[in-house]
């Protein structure tokens, strides 16, 4: 009985060592095969787990440390495309608010500086203004306002020389100065702004306004170069209305 005992443990060890020796092969190949990455990875990930991964299949993914790098390499090739797009949406952006920024100045308000002595005293020299430009499209010009406006004569530079003067005149008035007052269709002007300053001419004027001209004057009478020297301003040349006043501080407000 012994012997046959002895005998089984002797074929069980020996099948024992049948089976060890069937296993080391193969952990020999287990340990001495390729480490899969990239495109092969996820071949052989999709061959094992099929296209529907569980939960299970991603967190061994995780620990295999195959789907972190994918992630990486995904992130990686995606940085040279999102700098440029940060880059091109910088410029864009850029453009936009320089295209704006002339089209708000050409066409709705501008900052304009008194040059000269004209317009005293209800305009001093360096006074810096907003003149707007946009509402004589529905409110039309009118008398007394303050305005800026293109005339014939060119600045040093050879460009356009721009006014700023006082209304006192409409399309189709007829405009008359002398004796140191001005009269509109024959009646004399009240021009409280001037605080008594006379309104003199070298000569005598007297005309009628066409159906779009304007008659412009300083308000400082005797130092101002105007529509006495210049002529009637047509409605196109007048380039908008003095808004307000915005420097020096202490002047801060509607002139």
């Amino acid at each position: 009985m012994n012997n046959e005992l002895n005998n089984n443990e002797a074929d069980s060890c020996g099948k024992k060592n049948k089976i060890r020796a069937a296993e080391l092969p193969c952990a020999k190949a287990m340990s001495s095969s390729q480490v899969l990455k990239g495109d092969e990875a996820d071949k052989a990930l999709l061959d094992a787990f099929g296209e529907n991964e569980s939960p299970l299949d991603n967190a061994l993914k995780k620990s295999l440390g195959l789907k972190e790098d994918k992630e990486m390499g995904s992130k990686e090739d995606k940085k040279p495309v999102s700098r440029l797009r940060s880059v091109l949406s910088f410029l864009l952006t850029l453009a936009i608010c320089v295209v704006l920024a002339l089209l708000f100045t050409q066409f709705i308000m501008q900052r304009n500086t008194v040059v000269g002595r004209s317009m005293e005293p209800t305009l001093l020299e360096k006074d810096e203004l907003f003149v707007e430009k946009i509402s004589h499209l529905w409110d039309d010009y009118a008398r007394a306002d303050l305005i800026t406006a293109r005339i014939d004569s060119r600045t040093i530079d050879d460009k356009p020389m721009i006014v700023i003067k006082r209304i006192v005149g409409l399309p189709g008035e007829t405009i008359k100065i002398t004796e140191g007052k001005l009269f509109v269709d024959g009646a004399e002007l009240n021009e409280p702004y001037l605080d008594g300053i006379a309104t003199s001419a070298n000569s005598p004027i007297e005309l009628t306004l066409g159906e779009d001209e304007y008659f412009l004057l300083g308000d400082n009478r005797s130092d101002s170069h105007d529509s006495r020297h210049f002529g009637p301003v047509d409605g196109d040349d007048l380039l908008g209305k003095v808004w307000f006043r915005f420097y020096p501080f202490d002047r801060f407000g509607k002139p």
